[in-house]
């Protein structure tokens, strides 16, 4: 298991790097160009790294043009150890030079198991990940998915399901995605709690 903090901005990244075993840099909340000497900043960082440009269709700020952003997140994955593409991608924008994390947000319902089945049997990322809204039927779902599938990150959106991200790791999930500071999508967990609650309910 590894703990993902999510960042809007390179100093958000320092102050994440003792507790973090990954950052997870969202350029789309980054203020200004991403230009090479923020990456070359970057890339100095001894963490792994994950670049996100989320959509707004996908919970993001990003507005631009698509095809610039499948291109900028290319030429950046030689820096990065993941890119994150949404599922929804044409299998060219896979074609990048680090690990993917192919990536589902639904923020109006969780689909039916076997959708959520058929997706991650198909997947063309390493990692599939999973972040949908519902109820406790929802999570059951989740929850099979997780129990069935390797290599899975899943859970349900918002404050009252936070502890399902809490869950996943128990159920196999390889990553937790937190924050240190300021949270970028509701019901993300701080850090350093999670980390607490984790080792408290594995007895460490």
């Amino acid at each position: 298991m590894k703990i993902v903090i999510s960042v809007s901005s390179f100093d958000e990244a320092l102050k994440a790097l003792d507790v973090a075993d990954i950052i997870e840099f969202r350029f789309d909340l980054f203020e200004g160009e991403i230009d090479s000497a923020i990456i070359d900043k970057i890339s100095k960082l001894r963490k792994q790294k994950i670049f996100t440009i989320r959509r707004e269709i996908d919970g993001g700020k990003y507005k631009g043009d698509e095809e610039e952003r499948i291109e900028l997140l290319k030429r950046l994955s030689r820096y990065a150890d993941y890119v994150d593409l949404e599922s929804d991608l044409d299998d060219d924008a896979f074609n990048v030079k680090c690990k993917v994390i192919e990536s589902y947000h639904n923020f109006k319902e969780t689909p039916s198991y076997k959708e959520l089945r058929d997706m991650v049997e198909s997947k063309r990322g390493d990692i599939f990940k999973i972040a949908t809204v519902g109820d406790k039927r929802d999570l059951e779902k989740i929850v099979k998915i997780l129990c069935n599938y390797e290599n899975v990150v899943a859970f349900l959106m918002g404050k009252d399901f936070a502890f399902s991200r809490i869950l996943a790791i128990f159920l196999g999930s390889p990553f937790i995605y937190c924050h240190h500071g300021k949270a970028v999508a509701e019901g993300q967990l701080d850090a350093v709690n999670a980390k607490k609650i984790i080792e408290i309910l594995k007895g460490v």
